[in-house]
């Protein structure tokens, strides 16, 4: 991808771990290799960042962050509801009645704030619960379709109802067990105010490691506090995956572009990510909707465009990253031509 403005990150995994495999993403035109910790092992972590460092592309580790999963069910996994089934949810193991469905949550959940009638979406919005009854922190929700919910899956709240530290204790760990690792760029998970990037920059300064932070909007709080996240913060990624979980899919486009040119008037990176070329996991060509979604980003002024499952498990990791330096390389031309040549 010559000279190309806009730059691409593919997550590894599985699918892309191999040497020869790194070899071709590199010359495909990967810029940069991401290592999500929310999966594998701290040693699959050390190695994975080892690998893509000795390519000489700069590396990015992704924290988890404080994503609600499920701990725990009243009945073993996974948990089947027929549509119009009741679920109780409830950070109390005691609390869950024992002959009825039933969903543990972390602590440091208020789930008193969940309103009736608010929806609770879990496995990114693969399974809609509506909340009908609120009892002390203890929900009753039906599930409005036939699901299936397995174990550790995410779970998303329309409410905030959320009320963990700036900086938890996973990503403490994390980074202490990761300092000598090659990393370059930290990416920051739910990132909800400005105070979850200056405890992270004053952690990485007690490790006396240098590297760049890009905050990752992914709730409402985190989009209404955008400029003074993006005041402490390198850059920020727009994370679609628990945005579009949180936030009404219709506004999610629109909210793209908000944060995006927010970004470029602060003259600060911005990352797009989370299904940009999602069906190329299983099939060789990706669908006219995912081209176009890749094209806007560009087009849209986006410093980086980013691969996840694609490049991490999927079947064709090269020919996703070429086809998405096709998609690059053409919108770029477009920009520089004024739109006048498109082919």
């Amino acid at each position: 991808m010559e000279n190309a403005r806009t730059h691409m990150i593919a997550t590894l995994g599985p699918a892309s771990l191999s040497p020869a495999i790194l070899k071709r993403l590199v010359a495909a035109g990967v810029d940069l290799f991401r290592v999500n910790l929310s999966h594998g092992d701290r040693e699959s972590h050390h190695k994975a960042i080892s690998a893509a460092a000795s390519t000489g592309i700069g590396v990015m580790i992704d924290l988890p962050g404080p994503k609600i999963r499920i701990l725990d069910a009243t009945t073993s996994f996974p948990v089947t509801l027929p549509a119009g089934d009741t679920v109780f949810l409830a950070t109390d193991r005691e609390a869950l009645p024992g002959k009825r469905p039933g969903l543990l949550l972390p602590k440091g959940l208020d789930l008193s704030r969940a309103a009736v009638g608010s929806l609770v979406l879990v496995d990114d919005g693969n399974v809609e619960l509506l909340v009908r009854c609120n009892t002390n922190g203890v929900l009753e929700a039906e599930s409005l379709a036939d699901a299936v919910i397995k174990d550790r899956k995410g779970v998303a709240f329309v409410d905030e109802v959320a009320d963990f530290p700036p900086l938890v204790d996973d990503d403490k760990l994390a980074l202490d067990e990761l300092r000598d690792a090659p990393f370059a760029c930290v990416a920051a998970s739910f990132v909800r105010s400005a105070a979850c990037v200056i405890e992270l920059r004053d952690y990485l300064n007690r490790l006396e490691k240098k590297a760049q932070i890009i905050a990752k909007i992914e709730s409402p709080s985190g989009v209404k506090n955008v400029e003074e996240i993006l005041s402490h913060a390198d850059g920020i990624m727009v994370a679609r995956g628990d945005l579009g979980v949180c936030t009404p899919l219709a506004a999610l486009p629109l909210l793209q572009k908000h944060l995006v040119a927010l970004a470029v008037y602060h003259r600060k990176k911005v990352v797009v990510a989370t299904q940009m070329l999602e069906s190329m996991t299983w099939n060789r060509r990706p669908t006219r909707a995912e081209v176009t979604d890749v094209a806007n980003a560009v087009l849209d002024g986006a410093d980086a465009v980013m691969l996840s499952a694609e490049t991490a498990v999927g079947k064709f990791p090269v020919e996703t990253v070429e086809v998405m330096a096709d998609i690059i390389a053409n919108a770029e031309r477009a920009i520089r031509t004024g739109l006048r040549r498109v082919f």
